[in-house]
């Protein structure tokens, strides 16, 4: 497909913004992990009740990300988006005037919903505008804000606490807001008008459902959130109670883990696509790859206490771990029409994050009080080899018209 973008600096400028507004995204999702403490002095929270607030965020996130994404392939999808962006980013700042628990999990919860456009509908615009030898690569770009906003965030909170973190994130969304509303890009992928209707919706969500590689990417995919929402919800707490870093190394840590997710989702974008070019399942390999090289490193991760070899492994961990982001996107897009492309994404993110990320936390937490955290981090980790393994079932179903794409 043919860029529609007025010129091919204009295109990375909205890749640049769509990536600022998947920092934000992902800076809103993690910004209440470091503020546990603040949160139990301001409103006398439990751990449960705690996290109850990580569940229902991503709960509403959740639900509404399939019926925001199918609606971006009927509506006008910049203003689905950017409706998204104001929502989350005016609870974010609702949430700086709770008085307790419910409006807290209120506020969370509908940002949670706001946050459900986003990457859904940034996904399926970018592998619209770009050209499709370079899908995974565009984006991994993206995806960066994944990987940044989430470590962002979680500095913000950690630095600022409540509320005063919540406003640095929940300001900037307003602007950005106006500015994806203005974007100079097709309002639909597919110009026919088509029926905004439960009929349409069910038959397009049926039509997915039957692609044999979707459902095996799929199950590989719940596998992968689970990991990730057990990891994100718990690590830091695992590397203060049983790695004693000091200050320096604490800060190594952070460098390890930044400078291994980065280099890890540009390197995933380049092999998914490099592969593609050679093999119908190429971006799935790139993914299982990735998935089952991080596992050894993983396990030293958890397993060795010295500082060192501790930080080698977080590094390598990260490094082969984030390198599903390009591709995993790109091969939903391979793999659908063009005009259910925000519904895919829609719908396979929806999924993922239903039946993986939202009760990963409240499982490892279970785990942990019966045989410790360290061992209950084994789940996650074993989660990630099976998902490596369940996407790797699905290479024979990926079609050959995705070695050229769209």
């Amino acid at each position: 497909m043919t860029s529609p973008l007025r010129s091919r600096g204009y295109g990375w400028y909205v890749l640049g913004l769509l990536a600022a507004v998947n920092f934000l995204n992902y800076a809103t999702r993690n910004l209440a992990f470091p503020m546990n403490d603040d949160l139990r002095a301001a409103f006398a929270l439990s751990d449960r009740e705690l996290g109850l607030l990580g569940t229902g965020f991503m709960g509403a996130h959740a639900l509404f990300t399939l019926p925001l994404g199918w609606l971006a392939d009927r509506l006008d999808r910049r203003r689905v988006l950017a409706l998204g962006v104001a929502v989350w980013s005016l609870a974010t700042l609702a949430a700086m005037a709770a008085d307790g628990m419910g409006s807290l999990l209120a506020a969370r919860m509908i940002a949670g919903a706001g946050t459900a456009a986003c990457v859904p509908i940034g996904n399926a615009l970018l592998c619209d505008v770009f050209p499709a030898e370079r899908k995974a690569r565009t984006v991994s770009i993206f995806n960066l804000g994944l990987f940044i906003g989430g470590a962002g965030g979680y500095g913000i909170g950690a630095a600022l606490g409540f509320p005063a973190g919540l406003l640095v994130v929940a300001a900037p969304g307003l602007v950005l807001a106006i500015l994806v509303a203005r974007l100079d890009v097709p309002p639909r992928r597919d110009p026919a008008e088509r029926a905004a209707t439960w009929a349409e919706f069910r038959r397009d969500a049926v039509t997915i459902a039957r692609i044999p590689a979707m459902r095996w990417l799929l199950a590989g995919a719940v596998l992968m959130a689970f990991a990730a929402g057990g990891f994100l919800a718990w690590f830091g707490d695992f590397v203060g109670e049983s790695k004693h870093l000091g200050a320096g190394g604490k800060l190594a840590l952070a460098g390890a883990a930044g400078l291994g997710g980065l280099g890890g989702v540009l390197t995933g974008g380049v092999v998914g696509d490099r592969l593609q070019r050679r093999f119908a399942w190429g971006r799935m390999g790139a993914v299982s790859i990735g998935f089952l090289a991080s596992v050894p490193f993983g396990v030293a991760a958890l397993l060795i206490d010295a500082t060192v070899p501790f930080l080698v492994a977080a590094f390598f961990t990260l490094y082969f771990i984030t390198w599903y982001h390009g591709p995993l996107a790109a091969v939903v897009d391979d793999l659908v029409p063009a005009a259910e492309a925000s519904t895919a994404q829609a719908g396979f993110i929806a999924t993922m994050h239903f039946f993986g990320t939202a009760p990963s936390s409240y499982v490892v937490g279970a785990l942990s009080d019966q045989v410790g955290l360290r061992w209950a981090l084994l789940a996650p980790l074993g989660a990630v080899a099976a998902a490596g393994l369940v996407i790797m079932g699905g290479w024979r179903h990926a079609p050959e018209r995705a070695m050229t794409g769209r």
